[in-house]
């Protein structure tokens, strides 16, 4: 009689579904790290702008209250110094709230932005 031997070991089929299922989860890996590097892409960029808003925030707060006044879109770059190719544009809008009461928003815009940075602040004019 002749006897069976039982082998141990993985088909190729087995083998097959497990390089399948390591592939997909590779791929899977890949994906979330390119939406990572997107996310803080953007989040970088975020961060500067709002770092460009602030400062010159601060610059139009140390100004005399009586010159300030809107100013257009500026190309400026990462540190808020006007540069004729930056990637960020910086405006201001001053509006008058009440007859000693100016209103000073700050705006930034970059490239693929879904809304512009904002700061907004009181300040207040003496009036003579």
């Amino acid at each position: 009689m002749t006897r069976l031997r039982k082998e141990g070991g993985f088909t190729l089929i087995s083998v097959l579904v497990a390089v399948v299922m390591l592939a997909f989860g590779l791929m899977a890996l890949a994906r979330t790290q390119s939406i990572l590097m997107t996310a803080e892409n953007g989040v970088a960029n975020r961060s500067a702008a709002l770092s460009v808003a602030a400062g010159y925030l601060e610059q139009l707060r140390s100004r005399d209250p009586a010159t300030l006044a809107s100013e257009a879109p500026v190309a400026v770059d990462a540190e808020g110094a006007p540069a004729a190719g930056g990637p960020y544009y910086r405006s201001t809008v001053v509006t008058q709230d009440q007859a000693n009461l100016l209103r000073v928003r700050v705006l930034v815009t970059f490239a693929r932005a879904s809304q512009p940075i904002e700061l907004i602040t009181l300040i207040y004019r003496k009036t003579t």
